[in-house]
């Protein structure tokens, strides 16, 4: 648990570093702009200044580095650092637009550009926060600017600027709203196909389950027994067999007239249970019908199935049932049979029937196995 939480931490964390990557070629092109600008002699601010603007975008893009490369950030409330780095960027911005001259119209909409990276990660009150800040330092400096230089016409179009900037983050806001309601939605769809597609694998695991198990003893039923027998049938090598016994509990009918058939169900899921731990994880074993099982095992001699079933009947015959009386036990009798990759697997059954009604007739509580010279 705590290495799949280690891998999506990590894998969020490259995110993270790809989205702050993708920042860093808009400061890029914000450098080109100002280089451009200042070769062209429209950047009124000297070439000090110039490198102290581009000084300070490097420095604070090396802090937000250094935060996220020492996962640092991972300690944070919101680890991507979006809020910080937005409003450092808006703050580096409005000092770039107070040399930036007649060029600051065409500028101004960096602002806007710098909002669309916290589309997907800000609410919309952080959204509305980060536009009045833009607005705050943009009206902020034309005010300065005014106070310094009385030029009431420039004056008046830095105010249709911080007009027209408002309008844009304005409308930049609903439809960052907008987006963010719709993958929220969206991820709610998802979540809720996701639970519906689990509820639907897990009533198909019900439904695969109820139809390959006795519901009773928890084994495999006749259905299921049979199509895995033809199924490993066809994996077999031509040397190879398999071994089949037909178990059939002694005078179980009697059990349930004297006990009860809850004392009789107990009985049944008592030998499933004993099966289940003395037999080996390939065996097969599955109840085939009332008090009937079968019991098949790969890659056998008629010796070891002889010796596998005769375990398990011995162990059965000694063991105590609780709904029954004190001295009272059950056993049974089986019938083995071997299974060729050529044999037909119904005949194979009816030898092992056929070794089970020996095994009855000899007195019961014993396994006969079909010899075919005898047939």
């Amino acid at each position: 648990m705590v290495d799949l939480q280690d891998a999506q931490n990590a894998k969020f964390q490259t995110l993270r570093l790809q989205r702050f990557y993708l920042a860093q070629l808009n400061y890029l092109i914000t450098y080109v702009v100002i280089c451009v600008a200042w070769v062209s002699g429209q950047y009124q601010g000297s070439v000090w200044l110039m490198l102290s603007h581009i000084g300070l975008g490097v420095s604070t893009q090396l802090v937000f580095l250094a935060l996220f490369r020492s996962n640092w950030n991972l300690r944070l409330q919101d680890p991507s650092m979006t809020n910080a780095q937005i409003a450092v960027a808006i703050l580096l911005i409005t000092y770039l637009l107070a040399f930036a001259g007649p060029l600051r119209g065409s500028l101004i909409m960096i602002y806007a550009n710098i909002m669309v990276f916290g589309i997907f990660q800000l609410s919309r009150r952080d959204f509305l926060i980060h536009s009045g800040l833009a607005l705050a330092c943009f009206g902020a400096l034309i005010t300065i600017e005014h106070y310094y230089q009385t030029d009431t016409r420039q004056f008046t179009l830095n105010l249709v600027e911080w007009f027209i900037l408002a309008c844009f983050l304005v409308g930049l806001s609903m439809t960052a709203s907008y987006i963010r309601e719709l993958r929220e939605r969206l991820q709610q769809r998802h979540n809720t196909l996701q639970a519906h597609q689990e509820t639907l694998r897990g009533m198909m695991g019900q439904l695969q389950n109820l139809a390959t198990t006795d519901p009773l003893t928890g084994l495999a039923n006749r259905r299921h027994f049979l199509q895995e027998a033809r199924r490993r049938m066809t994996l077999m090598r031509p040397t190879q067999q398999m071994g089949i016994a037909l178990i059939d509990l002694d005078h179980f009918k009697r059990i349930n007239d004297l006990y009860g058939h809850a004392a009789g169900d107990q009985v049944l899921q008592g030998f499933a249970e004993l099966a289940r731990t003395t037999l080996r994880d390939d065996d097969l074993i599955a109840r085939f019908g009332g008090e009937e099982f079968v019991l098949l095992l790969g890659n056998t001699s008629i010796e070891t199935l002889h010796q596998c079933v005769e375990r398990l009947r011995q162990r059965f015959a000694e063991k105590t049932f609780d709904v029954l009386p004190e001295g009272v036990y059950c056993t049974f009798s089986a019938g083995l049979s071997l299974l060729q990759p050529e044999d037909d697997l119904e005949v194979c059954l009816n030898d092992a029937d056929q070794a089970l009604y020996l095994a009855k007739n000899s007195g019961r509580n014993r396994s006969e196995w079909h010899d075919p010279s005898y047939a």
